[in-house]
């Protein structure tokens, strides 16, 4: 876990719930007044899981949906029908912890019997209690499903009037990855238990577990049985995909870095994972990844896997694989020669397998599209884009196959228009009317039914849609954004970048945050999100292209990225008027310009950002450690080391000219709320004005309500101040 920090006589205030504020001066109220109408309507409404129905159960279902409502401090649970016409919302979570708690994973079951009872219904939770991301497992249901009462239990969250929260493991190890084989006999997860850096899996019993325990108050910890060993070298970081109809094998990943993760198969009884190679692929194994692999739900193929990988070309594309014949089909992939059913140019995502269909995702540009191909009947390999009658942007996507209705999908649909909002999809009857394009391309035009108690309040402002901009890097390279300019460019107006982080993350065509509309429309500044190199969406050859000794090349995107903005946007942008801001790698990004371009920027925000390579790299989580280092370099080899203290912004904060703003989270796990503290207490004793809030029991990312709208405030009120719009 993160290691807790002295403050030691450092001066702050405490101006909000659970804010430190060190050198600040207080936010007019007007900013958190007209922020208001900015927040209120980025509360979306997030798609989480059908609930499973009983079998012969023919009545609409339930989903559940994630939401902060505006009388909570974070996000609650509620159970909405399948049925748009049907509006009730039920809220079912009443937690408020004080915290900024995380949920990984919140995962329907059909029942249990740990406690020696039957609990039917509910589900298992993935959850922390503070943000740090040490996720502990947890039993909701309700008493109504259960064939004896339990008196209250020691660990059991007080939740009332929903559920019943109950903790089912002690230690402060890590859990998540929870996922339940289609028979609802076992559940599959990863901890990192066994030795506090690797995660491995593991399996228990839902029904017939013969656990021990009793439905009495006393608390238990869930048995489990380990199934991948611990590696002889090296750390295992394994990702569970799928589990097979026959509850005999597992798929999985092991995820050593972004760019590289191997896809094995292992039985769920244990032993030495079996690694699937591909064969005659184009890309070197150490170079592929494999995304949502699944097993056939077709019982005469059980043997064929579905998959997304980039083994035979730069992008993420789909393809079949038979694990007796080892033939593989080609869905998408787009290089001549592969006679794939459909060649797809752009990344592919979010494979979904049914019995009767195969549903993915496509990121073209930023934007998102759906597509779906039958498995049999006149369209079988016919891949069929599903385009959706909506303003556009990105969306994500979820079938309800599991209860019997693989064409009724529910959307998270997410533009410029609004925050998350749902819709229902259900394309049963409609692939009768697939049309052809110019290129005889299939395809069919279907309309969303709003679920209108899942959408965000309206926006009371304007919004407008992003626009492409595209300019040449250093070395050729192009470098795609995403840019929104206040009047369409009538005008000069001041400039904020805003770098996403990840490295691996993507700048696309989706709403944004609430400053985000504040800073166009109340500030009239224009905002850039560019995709500097290292971003996902524009093929692997382009994701690597900042790795280790190239880190500083995507910084030199944002140098090339400031010199188009003085030589070919002087007629709509003001390039002496500009600054940064970032979060986690972004924040690092935002630091290294600031130090790189010193008299460029008119000041800078940044979000938990790395300040020192080497200590990050020796302090996030032991389960994280080896795969940051995949993509940032081992700071063990000296030479690579020496490297990394040279790109630190902390060793070079005296370079820093503009005024810096900081915020982190003293929970975060993956970049230690040191790396804050110490870059103010460096930048301050260079004699440069900076700003720090530090976030109590909050990790990587804010989800407290008094977190998020202090920060959210502070930080334009630090642009009306250092980022004036008159010169």
């Amino acid at each position: 876990m993160s290691p807790s920090f002295d403050y030691g006589d450092l001066d702050f205030t405490e101006p909000a719930k659970q804010i430190k504020a060190f050198n600040m001066e207080q936010v007019p109220q007007r900013i958190f007044d007209d922020m208001r109408k900015y927040e209120d309507s980025a509360r979306g409404f997030h798609f989480t899981c059908f609930e499973k129905l009983r079998e012969g159960d023919d009545t609409p279902g339930h989903a559940i949906v994630y939401h902060r409502p505006d009388d909570s401090q974070v996000s609650e649970f509620y159970r909405m029908s399948t049925d748009p016409q049907i509006q009730d919302l039920q809220r079912i979570t009443h937690f408020d912890l004080g915290s900024g708690r995380n949920v990984s994973n919140f995962t329907p079951i059909v029942g249990e019997d740990w406690r020696g009872i039957w609990r039917g219904g509910g589900a298992i939770l993935a959850m922390d209690l503070n943000g740090n991301e040490y996720f502990q497992l947890w039993r909701y249901w309700e008493d109504s499903n259960c064939t004896t009462i339990i008196p209250p239990i020691e660990s059991e969250l007080k939740n009332e009037p929903g559920g019943r929260l109950e903790r089912l493991t002690h230690d402060e190890a890590k859990y998540s990855n929870i996922v339940v084989s289609d028979s609802q006999k076992i559940m599959a997860f990863t901890s990192n238990k066994a030795n506090g850096t690797d995660l491995l899996v593991y399996i228990t019993n839902l029904s017939d577990s013969q656990t021990g325990a009793a439905a009495d108050s006393q608390p238990f910890t869930l048995p489990s049985r380990q199934v991948t060993p611990p590696p002889d070298k090296g750390n295992s970081r394994w990702f569970i995909w799928d589990i097979s109809s026959d509850d005999q094998y597992i798929l999985l990943t092991n995820a050593h870095t972004t760019t590289y993760s191997p896809l094995y198969i292992v039985r769920t009884s244990g032993g030495q994972p079996e690694q699937i190679i591909l064969p005659n692929a184009t890309e070197k194994e150490s170079e592929t990844a494999y995304h949502t692999p699944a097993f056939s739900r077709d019982s005469a193929q059980p043997h064929l896997v579905y998959l997304i990988s980039n083994a035979y070309g730069d992008f993420h594309s789909v393809l079949t694989y038979d694990t007796q014949s080892r033939a593989v089909v080609h869905v998408t992939t787009p290089e001549p020669g592969l006679r794939a059913l459909r060649p797809i140019n752009w990344p592919c995502g979010l494979l979904s397998v049914t019995a009767e269909c195969v549903f993915f995702r496509v990121n073209a540009d930023g934007y998102t599209k759906l597509y779906v191909w039958p498995l049999s009947g006149p369209l079988k390999d016919t891949i069929i884009e599903v385009k959706l009658e909506w303003e556009g942007g990105q969306f994500i996507y979820s079938t309800n196959a599991d209860n019997g209705r693989p064409y009724e999908l529910v959307i998270n649909l997410l533009s410029h228009l609004s925050q998350t909002r749902l819709a229902r999809l259900d394309l049963t009857g409609r692939l009768q009317d697939v049309k052809r394009d110019e290129n005889g391309d299939a395809y069919i035009s279907v309309s969303l039914t709003p679920y209108k108690q899942a959408a965000p309040i309206p926006a009371a402002y304007r919004t407008i849609p992003a626009k492409l901009l595209r300019f040449k890097s250093f070395d050729g390279l192009e470098i795609p954004c995403m840019y929104y300019h206040p009047n369409d460019g009538k005008s000069v107006v001041p400039l904020v970048i805003s770098i996403h982080g990840g490295p691996e993350g993507q700048s696309a065509s989706n709403s944004r945050s609430p400053i985000h509309w504040y800073i166009i429309n109340e500030l009239g500044y224009a905002v850039v999100y560019p995709n500097v190199r290292g971003s996902t969406g524009y093929g692997k050859r382009f994701m690597a292209a900042d790795d280790v000794e190239k880190r500083e090349d995507s910084v030199k995107d944002i140098g090339a990225l400031l010199n188009h903005v003085e030589q070919s946007m002087n007629n709509e942008l003001d390039s002496s008027r500009i600054a940064v801001m970032g979060g986690s790698y972004g924040g690092y990004m935002a630091l290294a310009c600031m130090i790189h371009f010193p008299t460029k920027f008119a000041c800078g925000l940044v979000n938990f950002p790395v300040a020192h390579w080497p200590s990050f790299l020796e302090n996030t989580a032991p389960s994280r450690r080896n795969h940051r280092r995949g993509e940032y370099g081992d700071e063990r080899i000296p030479e690579i080391r020496a490297f990394l203290e040279r790109i630190s912004p902390m060793n070079r904060a005296s370079e820093i000219a503009a005024p810096l703003q900081i915020a982190h989270g003293d929970a975060d796990s993956r970049i230690p709320v040191d790396q804050a503290i110490r870059m103010w207490q460096t930048v301050m004793g260079s004699g440069v004005h900076c700003e720090l809030m530090v976030c109590a029991k909050e990790g990587h990312g804010f989800k407290q309500k008094s977190v998020i709208e202090f920060t959210n405030a502070a930080k334009l009120n630090f642009l009306e101040r250092f980022l004036p719009v008159a010169k």
